[in-house]
């Protein structure tokens, strides 16, 4: 199956936040919207880092409480991998065990055509078989 069939099934919404958003803000917008990840934007459309509730966590086990005044830059995972529509899933799968990455944005042409997480893809091979 291809990455392509995962977006067709879950759809292509993705919520993106901006790097100055507070992890306040952030934590808001993943529990309102109840998904995992946001990807973090620079305006113009360029993929900056993802913020996901793993980082939200890893913030909050640095600092405590004050991790609230920390903005979504200081807590986002810089270190983006990206794939495209006409990858397979069992390969985004292997990269995302290897990296221990849980999201990844699609990606065509510079554009975010969506945003999978690894449950996504574990729902689809299973779908597959």
């Amino acid at each position: 199956m291809l990455i392509s069939g995962v977006l067709a099934y879950k759809g292509h919404k993705i919520y993106e936040i901006s790097p100055g958003a507070s992890l306040r803000e952030a934590a808001s917008l993943l529990l309102e919207k109840n998904i995992g990840a946001v990807i973090c934007s620079d305006g113009s459309g360029g993929i900056v880092g993802i913020l996901s509730e793993r980082d939200i966590a890893r913030a909050f086990a640095r600092m405590g409480t004050d991790m609230i005044a920390l903005s979504v830059a200081d807590a986002m995972s810089r270190d983006v991998v990206a794939c495209a529509a006409d990858d397979h899933v069992e390969e985004i799968l292997e990269i995302m065990t290897e990296t221990r990455c849980r999201h990844i944005p699609v990606v065509k042409d510079g554009e975010v055509l969506g945003l999978v997480s690894i449950g996504d893809l574990v729902k689809a091979s299973k779908r597959s078989t």
